[in-house]
């Protein structure tokens, strides 16, 4: 509640908690009674009839004097909240609909008959032998009230909606306007609040379905209300017209909202009586306000929080900041208010509940979410998990990214809405499963969700052992070739492959007595795990698991590698036929056998990519790199010859391989253009001044520019047949270049690049560039002009120099002093 324009300005805002469920009037225990009022803390308890609430007190605005009696001319120039809701609305740019415009409109909504319903009762207040001013101010009270209500919507017009607050009414203002009752209490009720509510129950207004607005004409206070802590976000919150409610405004606080600094004090008091601030909203002083300003709500009332400037000033005079503590007619999906109680959807409003259901929904103005994870989840099976973006209009998903506190976990679509989150088959206990979402305009949104992990009666699997690509008992390999050999887990009533399993695998040569390990895989995500092994003689191989707290131990499997020399089948291509130096070129290809009629991939398979060149009669042969075969037999590599020539892939000749070669025909290699461009900012200076050579160098190729980053532009000077560098700048990321020389030599200025392989150089000539001689000036004064014989004084001045009309001081030069002695003509030096 930023006060703008005032120091230290602060209003006297009573907040009246009760401490449970009961209603001002029902009498409890008095040990109940006693524990309330110690709840209180930093609070002041105030009985209200058997009651037990907390009073909050603070100081006044700076300038106003709540126990001065304002006149009655003073307070009919108030406007009340309706113009500075309507200021604050067009620079927030809110499109709010329904709402008066101008300070003197004291209409407000009709609804119904007038009367029927929940409704709030505006009250005129004054003590039995004062003077009664009811006539005098009854229309300036019906446009405060109207502010307040302005304060209502244009809130809800913040996130899309519309509310109005739904008055006792009666006719005018050319429709309806809030019925405000002239109420005489005995004297003295003004004392307290709990003497006023005391004063106006005993006249009668004690309807639940009422909250009693009262215009207090008094000197005592600023305002005050009576809320419920309670935080239930059904329709039978008990701030939602479960008992009657009272807010007090006492006259000097009466119509503030000044467009300048000031809110609406009874917009803030009415809003205490529909339930806001909760002690249990994210941004609570836990003491009924808040503390992310600017807001209505939110001032340092002595709670557990300092202030924090979070939205602009301008939301002064609306209802929360952020719409995420007490009122938004779009909360957040997954937010506090989407499970905690909203003001907006009080039945006290138009648009609001009625009674089992909460208010019309507006529309989302910040990005939201909502995530459901589907627990609890079986340890190394993949388990769903979503998000529901919630995105304002004209914004679309940018971006999503899941993450989980355990770092095993995967996600098997880690960018969209629905994915499936899997852990390793060892989890335990819970973890955290977070989802990050930002859209088109930048903002993001972060929802996390529980992950549980079931546990129970072992769960059977199988395991397949793959070796070599295939299946079968008796499996080929490449005799001494590098093979792969891989464990596969499923768990059986799924069908499902399982994460994070280890499997132990064993080999035994046939030559050999006993069986030896061959490493133990853990399995991904896919559910497998894979060794490279490579042998000469036919050997077992098996796999096996352990049981664990939630997998049976799985039946070993077996399989007999044998080897044999093979004959594998090789193709392969090249993308380009053309390209310049340096560029890549990429080989791609297959290399497979086949095995009883399938097709075997020749995994790990290492192919050597060459190039032959011929310069005159020399035939020279280059190896460009090695592609490594893929568990599906591809391979690609990508290579970057620097002379034309014949391109080929092979597989050598090994005791495991017959030798294959495929031909890749021609490649061209062009040589790249390279751009240089100079520019002097002066061609004619003082000896010694500056002057900046600036450009650009790229290397061009074909349609393609790209920056020779790193290279080195050097300045030369040509003089008489002598070069002299002056200065050298590197190419930065964007291909500029930059170099100050400090001119000392005149004559042709060049900026050049030497080149590179396959990189041509370059050179651009700036012209002539002078460094002139500048011209000396020598100024001095002696201290004294007669001095006693060996006696002293001090000569000052400065060194000066001029070249082309500019006159610089002229440092670093050494200054003698000369002096002729009396009856001679000779110099001499001091």
């Amino acid at each position: 509640m930023t006060l703008r324009g005032y120091v230290d300005r602060r209003l006297l805002i009573a907040l009246v908690i009760s401490l449970g469920a009961a209603a001002l009037t029902t009498a409890q225990p008095w040990t109940q009674v006693s524990r309330a009022e110690a709840a209180c803390a930093q609070a002041r308890p105030i009985r209200v009839g058997d009651s037990v609430a907390c009073m909050h007190s603070d100081e006044a605005p700076a300038g106003v004097d709540v126990h001065a009696r304002p006149s009655t001319g003073e307070l009919r120039a108030r406007p009340g909240a309706g113009v500075a809701a309507y200021q604050a609305a067009q620079e927030l740019g809110v499109p709010a609909t329904q709402v008066a415009t101008t300070a003197t409109d004291p209409t407000v909504p009709c609804d119904g008959d007038g009367t029927s319903g929940y409704r709030l009762q505006g009250m005129y207040v004054v003590e039995a032998g004062k003077t009664n001013r009811y006539a005098d101010l009854k229309a300036s009270l019906q446009r405060w009230a109207a502010g307040a209500d302005d304060v209502v919507n244009r809130s809800a017009a913040l996130t899309g909606g519309v509310r109005h607050l739904r008055y006792v009414t009666e006719a005018g203002g050319g429709g309806c306007v809030a019925s405000i009752l002239n109420v005489t209490v005995p004297a003295g009720s003004m004392a307290s609040f709990s003497s006023t509510v005391a004063a106006v129950q005993a006249l009668g207004y004690t309807a639940a379905g009422r909250k009693y607005v009262m215009w207090t004409d008094a000197t005592v206070l600023c305002g005050v209300a009576s809320m419920y802590t309670n935080d239930g976000a059904t329709q039978a919150n008990p701030n939602n017209g479960a008992y009657a409610q009272y807010a007090r405004i006492d006259a000097g606080c009466w119509g503030l909202g000044n467009g300048t600094s000031e809110h609406s004090v009874e917009a803030h008091e009415i809003l205490h009586t529909l339930g806001g601030v909760q002690n249990t909203a994210p941004h609570s002083t836990n003491a009924g306000h808040c503390w992310d300003e600017s807001d209505t709500m939110c001032y340092a009332d002595g709670g557990n929080h300092a202030m924090v400037q979070v939205c602009p000033t301008e939301r002064e005079f609306f209802f929360d900041c952020n719409n995420d503590d007490y009122f938004s007619t779009y909360p957040d999906p997954g937010g506090y208010l989407s499970s905690h109680w909203n003001a907006a959807d009080s039945r006290f409003l138009l648009g609001g509940g009625d009674g089992s259901g909460g208010g019309s929904l507006g529309a989302p103005t910040v990005l939201g979410a909502t995530i459901a994870v589907n627990n609890p989840a079986v340890p190394g099976l993949p388990t769903q998990a979503a998000v529901t973006p919630s995105l304002p209009t004209g914004r679309t998903v940018a971006k999503i990214v899941w993450s989980s506190k355990r770092t095993d976990c995967t996600f098997a679509s880690p960018g969209e809405v629905q994915s499936t989150v899997t852990c390793n088959a060892s989890a335990t206990g819970s973890t955290t499963v977070t989802a990050v979402i930002t859209d088109s305009s930048g903002a993001t949104k972060t929802v996390s969700s529980p992950l549980t992990f079931a546990t129970g009666t072992a769960r059977p699997v199988t395991v397949g052992l793959t070796v070599a690509g295939q299946t079968g008992a008796t499996p080929s390999v490449c005799t001494a070739a590098s093979f792969p050999v891989q464990a596969k887990v499923v768990d059986t009533a799924s069908g499902l492959a399982v994460k994070g399993v280890a499997v132990p695998l064993t080999k035994q040569a046939s030559t050999a007595t006993t069986a030896a390990s061959a490493g133990t895989v853990t399995t991904g995500g896919e559910g497998t795990g894979t060794v490279n092994q490579s042998v000469s003689v036919a050997t077992t191989y098996t796999a096996k698991t352990a049981a664990s707290v939630v997998y049976a131990a799985a039946p070993t499997v077996t399989r007999v590698a044998t080897p044999g020399v093979c004959a594998p089948v090789l193709t392969a291509a090249k993308d380009t036929a053309s390209t310049y130096y340096g560029d890549p070129v990429t080989v791609t290809g297959r290399l497979t056998r086949t095995v009883s009629g399938v097709e075997v991939p020749v995994v790990g398979a290492s192919l050597p990519v060459k190039l032959t060149s011929v310069s005159g009669t020399v035939t020279k042969v280059t190896v460009l790199g090695n592609a490594v075969v893929g568990a599906n037999g591809s391979f690609a590599l990508a290579v970057k010859p620097t002379a034309t020539g014949t391109l080929s892939v092979e597989l050598a000749a090994a005791p495991g391989y017959v030798a294959t070669k495929v031909d890749l025909g021609t490649v061209t290699v062009l040589v790249p253009e390279t751009d240089l461009t100079a520019a002097v900012d002066r061609t004619d200076v003082g000896y010694g001044n500056p002057v900046t050579l600036t450009g650009k160098l790229e290397r061009v190729a074909g349609s393609g520019r790209t920056p020779l980053v790193g290279s080195t532009v050097t300045a030369k000077v040509t003089a008489a047949g002598k070069v002299t560098v002056v200065g050298t700048g590197k190419v930065t990321a964007t291909g500029v270049w930059t170099i100050v020389v400090p001119l000392k030599v005149s004559g042709t200025l060049t900026a050049g690049y030497a080149g590179a392989a396959g990189q041509p150089a370059d050179e651009v000539g700036l012209g002539t560039v002078t460094a002139g001689t500048w011209t000396t000036a020598v100024a001095a004064t002696a201290s004294a002009t007669h001095v006693a014989l060996k006696g002293s004084f001090v000569l000052s001045g400065s060194v000066s120099k001029t070249y082309a009309g500019s006159t610089v001081p002229a440092g670093a030069i050494k200054a003698s002093v000369y002096f002729t002695a009396t009856g001679t003509s000779s110099l001499r030096t001091r």
